[in-house]
C-alpha cells in the first residue's frame, strides 16, 4: 500500500523528537519530521488545486462542483480513511472536523450518490443536519490537497443516510490514565478524535502484516499500563511497540509527572534515550499534550493527496 511509503512514514514516523539535522529535541520544541515536506494548511480555504487543468471543474468561488465527482473518487476517499474511523452516535449532528458520508439529492446529471469528507466549516453552526444552510466539506482526493465542496439543503437527500465519524486514537492504559482523561473527551471530540481504550494487551501480540493495515494510526501508551504486564510477558510487548515504530505508527508515552520513579517511561523500557539514540518517543503528560500532537499531525496527513 502505497500510503505506507508516502504519508505514515513521511508524518507519523515514529512520534520521536527530532532536530532537523537529525539531532534529538527537547519535547517543548519537537516537530513530526519525515523523507519529505508536507503542505501548509495553516488558514486552508480548500478551492482550486494549482496543478489543476480541467476546466469546469470548480465554480467561480474556486469549489469543487459536485457533478465533478465520481463514485469511484469517493469510495477512493472513505476507504483511505476507513480504517481510522470510528463512528458516532450523533449522525446527523454536523460538527466541524468530523468526517461524514452523506447522501445527496442527484438534481442534476453526474452528481454522485454520497459524498464523503471532513467538515471545515457549517452555517449555521453546529447543529442537525436539516438546519444548515451552507456547508464547506473537504473532499480527499489523489491530485492535491483536499477540494472544498460547498453543500446547500438542496444538495442533501431528504430523509437519506448521513453518517458522522471522528478518528480513533487508540489507548494502552489502566483505569487511572482512564480517568485521566475522562474530562478530556469534549476537547478531542471537538477536533475530531474519539479514544479507543484498551486495558489488555493481546491485540500488540497479534500484530501481523495481514492486519497491519487496519491499525490505527495513532497509539497512546500508558507507563502505568506497561508496568502492569506481567513481567513473563513484556517482553513480547515491547517486540510489538517496536514493530509499530518500524511501521511508522505515532507513539506517545503517557507518563504523567505525578507517577513513583518505579514506574518507568517507555523510553527507559525500549533502550531509547535523548542525547544517546535517534529515536525518543514523546512523553506527553496530560490529555492537552496528546491533543497537541495528534491533531497537527493527523491535519498534515488530511492536507496531502490519498494515495
Amino acid at each position: 500500500m502505497t500510503f505506507e511509503i508516502t504519508l505514515r512514514r513521511s508524518l507519523l514516523s515514529p512520534g520521536f523528537i527530532q532536530y532537523g539535522d537529525d539531532e534529538p529535541r527537547p519535547v517543548d520544541r519537537a516537530h513530526i519530521v519525515g523523507k519529505r515536506k508536507v503542505q501548509d494548511i495553516s488558514g486552508h480555504q480548500g478551492g482550486r488545486n494549482e496543478n489543476e487543468s480541467k476546466p469546469g471543474k470548480y465554480d467561480e468561488r474556486g469549489y469543487r462542483r459536485l457533478n465533478s465527482i465520481t463514485l469511484g473518487e469517493v469510495k477512493s476517499a472513505y476507504d483511505f480513511y476507513k480504517n481510522q474511523l470510528k463512528p458516532t452516535d450523533y449522525a446527523t449532528f454536523i460538527a466541524t472536523n468530523h468526517f461524514y458520508m452523506i447522501d445527496l439529492a442527484q438534481r442534476e446529471k453526474g452528481v454522485p450518490s454520497a459524498i464523503f469528507g471532513r467538515v471545515n466549516v457549517c452555517h449555521p453552526g453546529d447543529g442537525q443536519i436539516q438546519n444548515i444552510r451552507e456547508m464547506e466539506l473537504l473532499f480527499p482526493q489523489k491530485e492535491g490537497k483536499p477540494d472544498a465542496v460547498n453543500l446547500r439543503p438542496r444538495d442533501i437527500l431528504a430523509q437519506g443516510n448521513v453518517q458522522s465519524y471522528c478518528v480513533r486514537v487508540k489507548f494502552f492504559g489502566t483505569e487511572e490514565d482512564a480517568a485521566d482523561f475522562a474530562g478530556a473527551v469534549e476537547p478531542f471530540f471537538d477536533e475530531g478524535f474519539t479514544f479507543d481504550f484498551q486495558s489488555g494487551y493481546i491485540d500488540l501480540l497479534e500484530l501481523n502484516e495481514s492486519n497491519r493495515e487496519s491499525l490505527p494510526w495513532f497509539h497512546v501508551i500508558g507507563s502505568r499500563w506497561f508496568a502492569s504486564i506481567p513481567y513473563s510477558m513484556q517482553e513480547e510487548v515491547r517486540s510489538s511497540l517496536k514493530k509499530l515504530i518500524e511501521w511508522n505508527h505515532l507513539l506517545l508515552n503517557y507518563h504523567p509527572d505525578h507517577l513513583p520513579y518505579d514506574v518507568r517511561s517507555l523510553n527507559r523500557e525500549l533502550g531509547f534515550q535523548y542525547g544517546y539514540t535517534k529515536i525518543v518517543l514523546i512523553e506527553p503528560r496530560d490529555p492537552t499534550q496528546v491533543l497537541q500532537v495528534v491533531k497537527p499531525t493527523f491535519d498534515k496527513i488530511f492536507a496531502q493527496p490519498i494515495k
